[in-house]
């Protein structure tokens, strides 16, 4: 691979970015949609010879191929902001590569070698990898390799999580490439159950957060010198706190939770980390840390976009509880006439650009009746339909997201066409940028989902599914016509007329 280098007659390789292992990253022209991307390739003329016979080096680049196109499989099912946007796959010659979304920013290794983290920033990075995190394992998916070269920090400071190479999948018959007698992830970061080769689970990926999250606030990892696995399988670090003295309790006893040696020690999940952590996130309107930092990954929460960036549970401190008394108590039916005038508007187009009376009456429905709420859930979908509708696709893809996530974590079953909906808004999300693929992915699932549903979502989702699909249609996608057909009679009445 070289700088001018046209791959697909469509990726025109500008720079390396990285590399490690057999695989390279490239930041490159994607010349049909005009925009930088990265293109992350295995490299298999770089796969070492010695030691080896030729059926054993086959075997090993077999395996290395077939887990790094389940890199682009997984990624293509990971939809959050918080994990690089996956745009396409293929092959160059024998080797798989797939294309993200180009991140640009720092690696938190880099960042911190820069900066000492205080507090608030510590928090408000570590909330952003846990929300990445959480997506992961309501796939169930664990990462397996959490480490600060594998979290950037983009120039808005927005923290994403990169790297799924050696991420598993919890399934059942999810297939294993790992041999027997050889340990995945990074020295320094596994824990103990990697090291002895144990099952894992998502509380691996939150000890390797615990020592993230220590590196971060004690300026150093838990363990340093020789004997780095044993010290992991059995040593107990001191608390943070022990070298800076300015860490909250708190954050001493979640840090040490995390790095406990049995996983059904450690948090239950990702979300319950996030809820003490975020007791320490900066508030919105606070001024930027002094001295600077740059990039500064405070900037999510000091300057939110008419929404909670990230969402976070946290316990309300008493003045908090004093101030939601006082806050005027929303009556159902009030708010179900305010969202049929919004889904008037949506329908006409007629939007604003920055819907603020919807995201304020999200948030207080959300904290009045639970954001698992239905008519909580609708607002949201109204809040993120709106930022789409005026051409705001990224904060709609966050909304879309939250909605997913929060039917994920309380009853998939219960939410299954709120999930729907909100995956197919997110994939809507993606058609301006010319990534028709996961737009007709999550339409076809939509379509299949149809029957599953009570007439009334069916005919509500029916409706979405076929504005998709004439959109897909318009833009010549080939598949549109034939998903369009299968939507005939979903829309107007509670069952087809015909089977599908």
């Amino acid at each position: 691979m070289r700088a001018g280098d046209l791959l697909a007659n469509r990726y025109r390789l500008t720079r390396m970015l990285g590399k490690g292992g057999m695989a390279e990253v490239w930041q490159a022209h994607d010349q049909q949609s005009d925009r930088q991307v990265a293109m992350k390739f295995l490299r298999s003329d770089q796969f070492p010879t010695s030691d080896t016979d030729d059926s054993e080096r086959h075997q090993e680049l077999r395996i290395l191929r077939q887990r790094f196109r389940r890199e682009g499989a997984l990624m293509e099912r990971l939809q959050h902001p918080g994990i690089p946007q996956l745009f396409d796959r293929g092959t160059h010659g024998a080797d798989p590569y797939i294309v993200m979304r180009l991140v640009e920013g720092i690696s938190l290794h880099d960042f911190l070698e820069r900066h000492t983290t205080t507090v608030g920033v510590t928090a408000s990075i570590a909330v952003q990898i846990t929300d990445a995190l959480a997506c992961t394992h309501a796939l169930p998916v664990v990462h397996r390799d959490l480490k600060p070269h594998n979290v950037l920090i983009a120039r808005d400071g927005r923290v994403v999580l990169i790297d799924f190479g050696i991420a598993k999948p919890l399934s059942p018959d999810a297939t294993g490439y790992t041999r027997q007698g050889s340990t995945v992830g990074s020295r320094g970061y596994q824990a103990p159950e990697q090291i002895l080769e144990r099952q894992v689970t998502p509380a691996t990926d939150l000890y390797a957060l615990g020592c993230v999250l220590y590196r971060m606030l004690a300026g150093r990892p838990p363990f340093i010198g020789d004997g780095l696995p044993a010290q992991h399988i059995s040593d107990t670090p001191p608390p943070p706190s022990a070298f800076s003295p300015h860490v909250p309790p708190e954050l001493d006893e979640l840090t040490q939770r995390l790095l406990a040696k049995n996983p059904e020690d450690r948090p239950a999940t990702a979300s319950e980390v996030q809820a003490v952590l975020g007791q320490y996130l900066p508030k919105p309107g606070q001024p930027e840390p002094s001295p600077r930092f740059e990039p500064d990954p405070t900037t999510v929460f000091r300057v939110p976009r008419g929404h909670e960036q990230t969402a976070v549970p946290t316990a309300p401190s008493r003045a908090a509880r004093s101030n939601r008394r006082r806050e005027p108590w929303l009556r159902r039916r009030e708010v179900e006439a305010f969202l049929t005038e919004v889904r008037t508007q949506l329908r006409a187009g007629d939007v604003e650009p920055d819907p603020p009376r919807t995201v304020s009456l999200l948030d207080a429905a959300r904290r009045q009746w639970g954001p698992s709420d239905p008519l909580a859930l609708s607002l949201h979908m109204a809040a993120a339909d709106g930022y789409r509708v005026a051409g705001d696709c990224q904060e709609a893809a966050i909304l879309y997201q939250e909605i997913y996530d929060i039917g994920a974590a309380s009853d998939g079953q219960a939410h299954e066409a709120d999930m729907l909906e909100a995956q197919l808004g997110f994939a809507e999300c993606r058609i301006p940028f010319g990534d028709l693929a996961p737009a007709v992915h999550a339409l076809a699932e939509a379509i299949d989902g149809l029957a599953r549903l009570v007439p009334h979502r069916a005919r509500q989702l029916a409706v979405r599914c076929r504005e998709v699909g004439l959109e897909l249609e318009e833009l010549k996608c080939k598949e549109a016509r034939a998903m369009l057909d299968r939507l005939d009679g979903w829309d107007a009445s509670a069952q087809p007329s015909t089977p599908v």
